[in-house]
């Protein structure tokens, strides 16, 4: 990765779906700083946040980047009532508040799959909002079935 960074190739480094422990061996390992870690995050899958990889990125400034951030569209229907009501309150739909419930958190992005002009619009409507602190916090205790480790590529 050095090498990459030192021939101009690349500016930054970054990882994908690593744990605290491998990144910080990943970081020894370089000269250079590791300034990003991908990774599967959203209302219902929390890896991360549990096992103390987001206070850990936050805390050394390294952004996470969340993918599947509405969970192939189980974040984006109607039905669950912690989020039904904040789309009443905010004036959004489940997946605006699902996005912006990511990116309201220091140092997370998200990747959104887009498939229309209109899913593209939905999602840019997730920004440049902001949801109170205490309807965050709300999210990340309440939310229901939420799940320790990911479906599709847990932490390693």
């Amino acid at each position: 990765m050095d090498k990459l960074v030192k021939d101009g190739f690349t500016k930054y480094i970054g990882v994908s779906n690593f744990n605290v422990i491998r990144f910080k061996q990943t970081q020894a390992c370089s000269n250079y700083k590791v300034v990003v870690n991908q990774l599967h995050l959203n209302l219902i899958y929390r890896e991360p946040e549990r096992k103390g990889l987001l206070k850990y990125c936050q805390k050394n400034d390294v952004m996470l980047i969340a993918w599947r951030p509405i969970q192939k569209g189980i974040l984006a229907k109607k039905g669950t009532p912690i989020l039904d009501g904040l789309c009443t309150k905010y004036k959004k739909t489940p997946a605006q508040i699902a996005i912006n419930w990511l990116i309201s958190q220091k140092n997370v992005v998200t990747l959104s799959k887009m498939d229309s002009k209109k899913h593209l619009q939905e999602n840019l409507e997730a920004l440049g909002w902001l949801m109170e602190n205490k309807d965050i916090e709300k999210l990340r205790k309440d939310f229901p079935n939420q799940e320790d480790i990911s479906d599709a590529v847990p932490l390693t």
